[in-house]
């Protein structure tokens, strides 16, 4: 099925491996021509010779672009795999070279930067006189897709990612965050008497887009036979979405224990046992990556952030869990 050498030094060239990854992400050989800068036909010819070198087809056609099959699905896998690492590697050996900063990228989610990340930091760089660290914040779901790629070397957010990308990742719990529905302080809601999902679905709602929160807003009410009502508004950066709900009254399911400064001031919590809930989080790493070493000093710096905040920030540590390799 395969042809040996050729086929070695054919799959082994990165940038055959981005186009053919190009063509899936946008499922057509045109979008992604145009995308590339090249032309239809040269595209198609370079996707025909990968699949006679591979013996068999990778795409199937279909009136709307192609979608892989099978074995371009496989190929798809490991050719995001190799892409990733290479980035991580390019990054990891210029910060090994001689008289270079150590470099990381860190994808942070909004707990993180407004709570033990600054502190973390600061500390870091004042052991690490050549650390150079970019944060890029984000919601999970985006910045696990830049993990994935190999655009940053780790993130800091939900844990139960886990659970989606076990074969692909690895996760070190740092802390717990419980999660409520927030209201602002004149909210018509009355008082502290606690409601129901069925009262919830009669809320107006503000919510986060493309987050953890999003689809587990959706399973509360699916999980007691009621249709989740549609927000009003949707916001993928959640420091907006509390800004907005501080000042309306639609209502958010966040965390509450999040540090908000004044916000925090302008909103209540509407007590409802159903809906209330943990949330581990922590630093998410890939498996196939050997994480530079700064992410490692980092991570430290961050659970003794946690712990020693803990009462100010009125979060629980995660419970203590094996170490983890990185590779």
């Amino acid at each position: 099925m395969f042809c040996g050498m050729g086929y070695l030094i054919w799959v082994m060239n990165l940038r055959h491996l981005r186009l053919f990854l190009k063509v899936v992400e946008r499922g057509s050989i045109s979008a992604a021509a145009s995308d590339l800068g090249m032309n239809q036909p040269a595209l198609s010819r370079y996707i025909s010779r990968l699949e006679e070198e591979l013996g068999t087809r990778l795409l199937e056609r279909h009136p709307r672009g192609v979608e892989p099959n099978a074995y371009g699905r496989i190929l798809s896998y490991y050719a995001n795999s190799i892409d990733a690492n290479f980035r991580s590697a390019m990054r990891h050996i210029g910060s090994s070279q001689t008289g270079a900063s150590a470099e990381i990228t860190v994808g942070a989610g909004y707990n993180w930067f407004r709570g033990p990340l600054p502190i973390a930091l600061v500390r870091l760089i004042a052991k690490h006189d050549n650390a150079r660290v970019n944060i890029i914040t984000g919601v999970p779901d985006s910045l696990m897709s830049m993990l994935l790629r190999g655009d940053v070397d780790m993130v800091l957010g939900p844990t139960n990612v886990a659970d989606v990308f076990s074969e692909s990742v690895v996760t070190v719990p740092l802390m717990r965050l419980d999660m409520s529905v927030l209201v602002s302080l004149d909210h018509p809601w009355s008082g502290d008497m606690p409601c129901t999902v069925a009262d919830l679905a009669d809320l107006q709602w503000i919510l986060p887009s493309g987050t953890f929160m999003r689809r587990r807003f959706d399973q509360i009410f699916e999980a007691h036979g009621i249709v989740p009502p549609e927000p009003q508004v949707e916001v993928n950066d959640i420091s907006c979405a509390l800004d907005i709900a501080a000042n309306s009254t639609l209502a958010i399911l966040a965390a509450s224990v999040t540090p908000l400064g004044k916000k925090w001031g302008y909103l209540k919590a509407i007590p409802c046992p159903e809906v209330e809930l943990m949330r581990n989080s922590g630093v998410i790493l890939r498996k196939s990556q050997t994480a530079p070493a700064l992410c490692d000093a980092l991570t430290e710096e961050l659970r003794s952030a946690v712990q020693e905040s803990d009462l100010e920030w009125n979060v629980q540590t995660a419970p203590d869990t094996p170490s983890q390799p990185y590779s």
